[in-house]
């Protein structure tokens, strides 16, 4: 009971809306799909699907 006290009134530390210098950025799930639709149309879906074929092979490769 009293750790749960103590968890519930020091609550938990809000991340900043902005990274801090240096700090990488990491995209939601909705900002992924979003560029995703901008980007990929049927005209380009074969083209972007075999750059994302080559990106997988080549962390394959380096990963080995």
């Amino acid at each position: 009971m009293t750790a749960i006290s103590v968890f519930w009134l020091s609550g938990c530390k809000r991340r900043p809306s902005e990274p801090e210098r240096g700090e990488e950025t990491i995209k939601t799930m909705a900002e992924y799909e979003a560029e995703a639709k901008k980007k990929i149309n049927k005209k380009n879906v074969v083209k972007e699907l075999e750059k994302l074929e080559k990106e997988i092979e080549e962390d394959i490769r380096q990963e080995r």
